[in-house]
């Protein structure tokens, strides 16, 4: 990863979970210059490496003025900057899902554009695709139809995203990469039992000791899940190898009922607890995984943890963090 050394790199949202550990993997390169803008609302400063040499400013990515500022002299801009949340929040909360994301992307790609940054990226989101899509997913259905309903504020913004980075790539020739990640967990992820989504909400429960444990839906539906590292690895990856403009699926091939996931959240965290499943809660799409093999074929992605390991890293790390993460 000698692309990095010696560049000048802002990463948005970089005190916050996948933001905290894609800044990890930078500081691997001692030359990186990093700044992080983040406005410190869920993002925290102790996410971050006590003493790293790291140029935090926090700032509001809905004014395009402090948007320029934080993208002068960079020379990558890696937006991770999101309001995200699980099913029950985006369900609640399409039109603030869709103005505060779109916002945020509008202004970023525009003041990178403005202040002549090299290559950006645009973290899209799995959210882009059709209730009823093929799965695995193919990155050719990400504008079929119109997003799954229960995520769909946030996901006509994260289609909006794309279609502007399409749009200055045509007209302006910006090097920009898009990636679509899935269901990203792990340690820092978003603890709040009011916008968690479904792993952290479950390991939250299990090792607070709820018992039975409450699941939303009947546990048919599936997902793949990928975890922390795995994810901000791949941000990078596809930054650095494919800057085309295209978008890329990154994700793994374990699809896993939501059933089976919590029983194995209750295995890692040697809960006895039992279940217990409730289909009057929305659930999201029926099934949701990527088809995996444009980023293996394209930059040589591919998940390095599998789900078990996963689950049990981020339970330990959530019961020594339980107190301060708990309602985060």
């Amino acid at each position: 990863m000698a692309f990095w050394d010696g560049r000048k790199v802002l990463v948005t949202g970089g005190c916050g979970f996948v933001g905290s550990h894609l800044v990890e993997q930078l500081l691997v390169h001692s030359r990186t210059k990093i700044t992080i803008g983040d406005n410190l609302r869920r993002g925290r400063r102790e996410n971050l490496p006590k003493g790293a040499p790291l140029d935090i400013q926090v700032a509001d990515l809905s004014s395009l003025e402090e948007c320029r500022r934080l993208c002068r002299g960079q020379d990558v801009v890696l937006n991770l900057a999101a309001k995200v949340g699980g099913v029950g929040f985006n369900n609640e909360h399409p039109g603030t899902m869709f103005h505060e994301n779109i916002r945020m992307n509008l202004n970023m790609l525009e003041a990178a554009r403005l202040e002549n940054v090299e290559r950006f990226l645009v973290v899209s989101s799995a959210c882009v695709y059709p209730r009823f899509c093929t799965v695995p997913t193919p990155e050719s259905e990400g504008f079929k139809d119109s997003p799954e309903e229960t995520n769909d504020g946030y996901g006509w913004a994260k289609r909006m995203a794309e279609f502007q980075a399409m749009a200055y790539h045509r007209e302006f020739g910006m090097k920009i990469a898009i990636a679509r990640p899935y269901n990203g967990y792990g340690p820092r992820d978003n603890f709040n039992p009011a916008s968690s989504h479904v792993i952290a909400a479950l390991v939250r429960r299990v090792v607070e000791g709820e018992d039975p444990v409450m699941v939303w839906g009947d546990g048919s539906q599936t997902r793949a899940f990928l975890f922390v590292d795995d994810f901000a690895r791949g941000l990078l990856e596809v930054t650095e190898k494919y800057a085309e403009c295209d978008p890329v699926n990154l994700g793994t091939d374990e699809e896993i009922r939501i059933k089976d996931l919590a029983e194995l959240v209750l295995r890692a965290a040697g809960s006895k607890a039992k279940l217990k499943f409730d289909p009057s809660r929305p659930s999201g799409q029926p099934r949701r995984n990527c088809d995996t093999r444009k980023a293996r074929s394209t930059f040589g992605f591919e998940a390095k943890i599998r789900l078990e390991e996963g689950l049990a890293k981020t339970v330990a790390w959530y019961r020594r963090h339980r107190n301060t993460h708990a309602a985060a």
